[in-house]
């Protein structure tokens, strides 16, 4: 066999009948040597060997089985199938030994599932004797008429177990039926109409810090105070700019036109402007005393008295680069002129510059707050109390600012860090300032405090007069009315009828009627399941 046109397949130990034929079936030439491993157990079957060379013809293929094994060359010998020693020795039937194995027919994957449904043997027509009496030979006819009263007639036991099957299905469908529609589906719903009132509170109570117990009379409530300190940062860009350049210098002659006796005194410092700008003096000038013409005008004096200081410009800029100009002195009566000023130059840099600081300081106000007032909630959860978030208090701030307002930068890092306080109420104590104030409200027709107006409560601070005490307003709504358990209720209901209920529970006082309804229609009668029952109040004002 050329390797050109074959293609050779090694099977593997583990290989099933069905990956050897897709192996072949998909293989590319005609002729598929498949390589056997020692000791293989798939193709010494007779069955798996017919299947492999049905599949083999229907795909079109040859298959050569390289093995030299003799039990699977006798399997194959007795189906057919061409054996090679190895891959280059010439392929051949094998000759079946004296005595081959009997012969097994052609079958498929499906014929080796199929079931024999009707194993009768091929003279199962005979009639079957059931009594030879004395082993006597009757005549023709009457031994016929016999062996036909003698055929048994089989009943037909499979339209027996379909009725049987019916009669047990439709019993257990019943017994469902029953099931869901009495134990699962019944619900019932009491509807219970009372007569119910409010009480409005409005009250003002001292929530005292360190406090040992509630004082009613004096409205003292003790309260606890959690703290905690929060740290926000924020990175601003600056937005103040500096002129970092040089300043010009000069020179200012100075005369004392001042009308009084005296030399007078230029400290080192004095400013002297013209229009825009302005430069003060480097130097100390002592000036003699001033003189003046006829007319009364200012004049120098001839000696030369006049004595000249070094100037510089108050700020660094090519604008204070002027010439020579008359100059107006800080001090009212000194003469200036200046020199011709020079050196000014301007270099802009940026810089921190207070609104920046206050651009951050703006940005970190607040933000905090949430978290304080959650992290302070839950401080007080967990010792049991009930947190009041109207009393929490936010400390004055402490602002970190880097680098300083005017020095040079292109950003500024404000840090606060802020100091939060909460406290918090037991609920104990507030359920006894809610019932309290009820009771203060139902004297006159006293009434069962159905809701004291707990869950909705809400309090406002008025003042805080020292550390320990805080001025607050309680604000809610109680409920008056019966106080009816619906859990209790469910107990003693469970399993009764319609009227028992209404009598039972009408006689409640406050309750003003009751109605009762059950589904599906036809339940009469109140599950015996609390669960199942449903308490719906329906509360009705006074009149």
């Amino acid at each position: 066999m050329s390797a050109a046109n074959k293609d050779t397949v090694y099977i593997d130990v583990d290989d099933e009948i069905t990956a050897i034929i897709d192996k072949v079936v998909t293989a590319k030439h005609k002729i598929v040597a498949l390589v056997l491993p020692k000791r293989t157990t798939v193709l010494q079957s007779a069955v798996n060997m017919k299947l492999l060379k049905k599949a083999a013809k229907s795909a079109n293929k040859n298959i050569v089985l390289i093995t030299s094994e003799s039990a699977i060359s006798s399997i194959a010998a007795a189906s057919g199938v061409h054996i090679a020693k190895t891959l280059s020795s010439k392929p051949a039937i094998p000759e079946q030994a004296d005595k081959p194995e009997q012969q097994v027919e052609d079958v498929s994957l499906e014929d080796s599932q199929e079931v024999i449904s009707n194993p009768v043997a091929e003279d199962s027509d005979e009639p079957i004797e059931l009594d030879n009496t004395d082993g006597e030979v009757a005549s023709e006819q009457p031994e016929i008429a016999t062996n036909k009263k003698k055929i048994m007639k089989i009943p037909d036991f499979s339209s027996f177990r379909l009725r049987m099957g019916l009669g047990i299905g439709a019993i257990i469908l019943a017994v469902i039926l029953w099931v869901f529609g009495f134990v699962i589906m019944p619900r019932a719903k009491i509807t219970i109409n009372t007569d119910t009132s409010t009480a409005s509170i409005n009250t003002i109570a001292t929530m005292r810090v360190g406090a040992s117990e509630i004082d009613l009379e004096k409205g003292i409530i003790p309260v606890e105070r959690v703290q905690t300190e929060k740290i926000d940062t924020v990175t601003v860009p600056a937005t103040g700019e500096k002129n970092i350049g040089n300043k010009a210098v000069g020179k200012m002659n100075l005369t004392n036109c001042i009308k009084s006796d005296g030399v007078q005194i230029v400290p080192s410092g004095t400013r002297f402007s013209a229009g825009s700008v302005t430069f003060e003096s480097t130097e100390q000038a002592i000036l003699p005393e001033a003189s003046f013409n006829a007319s009364g005008v200012c004049k120098s004096k001839d000696n030369g008295d006049d004595k000249t200081v070094g100037v510089i410009a108050v700020e660094p800029g090519a604008q204070f680069n002027v010439g020579a100009q008359t100059y107006n002195s800080a001090i009212s009566g000194i003469k200036a002129s200046g020199s011709e000023m020079s050196g000014g130059s301007s270099q802009i840099v940026k810089v921190i510059s207070a609104q920046d600081v206050k651009s951050a300081t703006d940005q970190l106000s607040g933000k905090s707050k949430n978290t304080a007032t959650v992290e302070l909630s839950e401080q007080l959860k967990q010792k049991g109390k009930i947190a009041m978030p109207e009393t929490l208090n936010e400390g004055t701030a402490k602002v970190d600012v880097t680098p300083a307002v005017g020095a040079e930068a292109n950003e500024v890092k404000v840090t606060s860090t802020i100091s939060y306080s909460m406290s918090g109420i037991s609920e104990d104590d507030l359920n006894a300032l809610l019932d309290n104030e009820v009771k203060k409200q139902n004297t006159d027709n006293p009434k069962n405090i159905k809701d004291n107006g707990r869950s909705t409560v809400k309090f406002k601070v008025v003042e805080r007069p020292n550390d320990a005490d805080i001025r607050i307003t309680v604000e809610t709504v109680a409920t008056l009315g019966p106080d009816i358990d619906a859990e209790k209720i469910k107990e003693q209901i469970a399993g009764k009828k319609r009227g028992d209920i209404e009598k039972q529970l009408e006689a409640i006082e406050g309750v003003k009627s009751v109605s009762v309804e059950y589904s599906p229609f036809w339940i009469t009668t109140t599950p015996k399941s609390a669960e199942k029952i449903n308490i719906v109040f329906v509360e009705e004002d006074e009149r």
